[in-house]
């Protein structure tokens, strides 16, 4: 089948005034826009997405087994005990699904069943009831009611509170397996071994309603029949009428058995109406107390009544955690009921909830991985795995198809978030810090899933993931990843302090951001700047540019940019009219082409620009170069290439001339997202006939290198999971360093401005060494010339100088040095004197 990309450009092809966005970002735009009414084209997004998360589950599953072993053979002191924290990251924030896949894969991998390692691993003091949870957790339907039935009648005496949790929380084909299950173990009869544990002179009543319950009698899913619940209220109600008759508890077990469990409420309701009695009374009064437990529990909802067993456990003095362990162990979305309507029952009868409940009762690993177990199964994505795992051909409404992948698809995005939080911290854990490791997790993610990680981090430790990720790197790989790490707002916020502390402001950097960025990424990062200073931006940028620059800022900072509107040709003509006017005669009317430029969509500056070169013979990227100077010029011509386009010319212009200009560099690939820049790098391509990764790696170096070369690179390892990730290998090339700059301070205090660069160091200049067995002769000492900086020229800029020799040199305006100042440097040496040869 043709990948669907290319069988549904309208679809999957992102606007080509923007940048590409990844493959589940434009199928779920597609559907909110209703851009999927092609069944053919829907079919072939719900097959692409049901590969991806059959991709991201294998992968999890494969990293949870790992890390699971792990934890279980090594341990936070090396090779003693369980690390019960790691443990209970790994099993514990999984869906009952998911932990089905990461025991099979264990099982691959280790040949060895997860859930007895588990049982066995997690028994001593510190683990022993949260681990007993997660075994009954890994088990599947089948498996735990086998291992409750059990748990109840082994050793001494028999737990009828559990059979009565277990059968009314199981549906009738559960338990039916469940039966088969036990029974192959044991080679034994289910219901001669209940006959044998359940002895009649206590248990003769609740055995038969508990063997009637296994044999299928209680029916989830039957009809409602109102009349026969009316006449098993009459029944019930003369029952056993009279001061000294005895009820047949058996054939009342068989009225409420009858119908569903929304009859048998119904039941209960008619008695009370009728005879102004509840029907529950009536049972306790002629009923045997223990038949009574099962009896009762059948007149509510079973997530009440799985709430009220839960407060039974709490209640009194001391907490039955045995109870506990069970209950919450065998909740997932197909118990009846289900974790989520359990929480919503506990809150509704008793006022609190079930986490400040577990939180006043029980603490340690227990309380962790209880809390872990009940947010993981609250996640309404576990529900949808029945549907998402059909063919498209098997569904009738494919929108709930559809619908139900997107979110398996987020709910598998925040596991792999989890995970990768986990992976940072062990790559940054210990002696040294495992760079590869952390390049190829961070290289191969997008930034909104970085912000995931960000936070699972924070969960997990309690501590930011940025600063711990400061802490372990430094120089341009410290910069590149903290800009990689953050969230675009964050990121542009960073870039505007940098381009407007200290003296001088670099213009292109606030060109950069305004020209390439949407509109709407420019006011959330204009609201994200001004909350953090407490200022206006715009005040500030007024006061930092001069001129028509101050004047196509402040224009393009309105947001009045029309970024999705469609050419209009006969504009075009007027506007490429208006333009010639503004360039003609003595000086330009520079706001004429602020005005239009900065208001066109990108479209309509296409047209504007084709326009031009058909009605005047001559490009409008040259009118304005011949017409204007700086970064005035720049940005106008910046408006006129697509957002792709104006970056791949940023990023070379960088790597040309003396040095490289890794500032740049890191701003231009760590402002993007993944996506946008492997479409920075295609253009990149395509404009200068080489590949930006060679590009990198012959201008920067060290694991700044290394990141870079992997970030233009490697595809988002979640939009493609079965895509190879390849990353730079490691060499002992020194990295330049930035320079120096403060450390930043904790959260929610502003950030100090960075401190003015370091002064100018020249590069040691080159030794000549002759080939020829003669008398090599000393460069002579370096020597400084003084450049004045012209007016209209920023730091970062580049000018041309002639020196004493000569030589024509082309050098960059540090920061700091604005228009009218002055800095120096180095003339290149003479060249040697002639070698003479005896």
């Amino acid at each position: 089948m043709a990948p669907v990309v290319a069988a549904a450009p309208q679809v999957l092809v992102d606007e080509s005034t923007r940048l590409a966005n990844s493959t589940v970002a434009r199928i779920v735009k597609a559907s909110k826009g209703g851009s999927l009414s092609d069944p053919t084209i829907k079919k072939q997004c719900v097959e692409k997405l049901q590969k991806i998360n059959g991709e991201l589950k294998g992968r999890i599953a494969d990293a949870d087994a790992l890390a699971a072993h792990e934890a279980m053979k090594a341990g936070i002191t090396g090779a003693l005990g369980c690390d019960h924290t790691k443990l209970i990251s790994v099993l514990c924030t999984r869906t009952k699904a998911a932990l089905q896949r990461t025991r099979q894969a264990y099982r691959r991998a280790y040949d060895k069943d997860l859930a007895k390692e588990v049982a066995s691993e997690t028994s001593g003091v510190l683990g022993s009831n949260y681990g007993k949870m997660m075994a009954y957790a890994l088990d599947k339907d089948d498996e735990y009611v086998a291992d409750l039935i059990h748990a109840a009648c082994h050793g001494m005496g028999c737990d009828e509170g559990a059979l009565i949790e277990l059968c009314l929380t199981r549906s009738p084909e559960q338990l039916a397996a469940g039966k088969k299950c036990w029974e192959g173990r044991k080679d034994k009869a289910l219901f001669d071994y209940l006959g044998k544990e359940l002895p009649d002179i206590t248990y003769k009543n609740l055995k038969y309603l508990l063997l009637e319950i296994l044999k299928g009698k209680k029916r989830w899913d039957a009809p409602v029949d109102e009349a026969r619940a009316a006449k098993n209220a009459d029944f019930i109600k003369n029952n056993g009428k009279g001061m000294f008759a005895s009820m047949d508890v058996n054939k009342v077990a068989d009225c409420l058995l009858c119908g569903p469990p929304s009859e048998t409420r119904l039941l209960a309701e008619l008695y009370e109406k009728k005879y102004g009695k509840s029907l529950k009374a009536k049972l306790e009064k002629k009923g045997p107390k223990v038949w009574c437990k099962a009896a009762t529990a059948l007149l509510v909802t079973p997530e009440e009544f799985v709430a009220m067993r839960l407060e039974g456990a709490m209640k009194g003095l001391g907490t039955t955690e045995k109870k506990l362990v069970r209950l919450l162990g065998g909740l997932d979305h197909s118990s009846r009921p289900s974790m989520p309507a359990v929480l919503q029952a506990y809150e509704k009868k008793y006022g609190r909830t079930l986490r400040d409940a577990l939180r006043s009762e029980i603490s340690g690993n227990f309380l962790k991985a209880s809390l872990a177990w009940i947010s993981a199964l609250e996640d309404p994505a576990q529900a949808n795995e029945a549907l998402t795992t059909k063919k498209f051909d098997e569904v009738e409404d494919t929108d709930e198809l559809l619908d139900a992948l997107l979110m398996e698809n987020e709910s598998l995005g925040g596991m792999m978030a989890s995970l990768d939080a986990r992976a940072i911290y062990e790559a940054c854990h210990g002696f040294g810090t495992s760079d590869s490791k952390l390049i190829k997790i961070v290289s191969a993610r997008s930034k909104p899933h970085l912000q995931k990680v960000a936070a699972a981090y924070y969960e997990q430790r309690d501590k930011p993931m940025l600063h711990r990720l400061r802490k372990e790197t430094s120089g341009w790989y410290k910069k590149l990843l903290t800009y990689l790490v953050e969230s675009p707002e964050d990121a542009d916020v960073r870039a505007l302090d940098s381009a407007m502390d200290g003296l001088g402001a670099d213009g292109m950097a606030i060109v950069d951001f305004l020209v390439g960025h949407s509109q709407a990424r420019v006011r959330a990062a204009k609201a994200k700047w001004e909350g953090k200073h407490d200022k206006s931006l715009v005040d500030r940028i007024r006061s930092e540019l001069h001129g028509s620059n101050k004047t196509l800022a402040l224009q393009l900072l309105k947001g009045e940019r029309d970024e999705q509107g469609a050419p209009n040709v006969e504009l075009a003509q007027q506007q490429a009219e208006t333009l010639h006017k503004a360039a003609r005669g003595m000086g330009t009317d520079e706001d004429s082409f602020i005005l239009v430029l900065a208001k066109n969509s990108p479209a309509q500056n296409v047209a504007t620009r084709t326009a031009y070169e058909n009605k005047y013979g001559r490009s409008l990227d040259n009118l304005i170069t011949k017409e204007m100077s700086g970064n005035l010029a720049k940005c106008l011509q910046a408006l006129l290439l697509p957002p792709a386009d104006y970056y791949a010319m940023r990023l070379r212009k960088a790597f040309v001339g003396l040095g490289t200009s890794d500032k740049v560099v890191v701003r231009v690939l760590g402002g993007h997202d993944k996506a946008d820049v492997l479409a920075i790098a295609a253009a990149y391509q395509r404009k200068y006939t080489s590949h930006l990764k060679d590009s990198i790696k012959k201008e920067c170096s060290g694991n700044y290198k290394r990141l870079a070369m992997a970030w233009v690179s490697v595809p988002d390892a979640l939009a493609d999971p079965d895509a190879p990730i390849e990353i730079p290998e490691e060499t002992q090339e020194k990295e330049a360093a930035p320079p120096e700059e403060e450390e930043e301070p904790e959260p929610e205090t502003p950030p100090a401005p960075p401190p003015p660069p370091p002064a100018y160091k020249p590069p040691p200049a080159p030794v000549y060494q002759p080939t020829a067995v003669a008398q090599p002769v000393a460069p002579p000492p370096p020597t400084f010339m003084t450049v004045p900086v012209p007016m209209g020229v920023f730091p970062g800029m580049t000018v041309v100088v002639q020196a004493p020799t000569g030589q024509r040199l082309a050098v960059i305006v540090p920061q700091g040095v604005g228009p009218g100042g002055v800095f120096k440097v180095p003339i290149p040496a003479a060249a040697p004197p002639p070698i003479r040869y005896y």
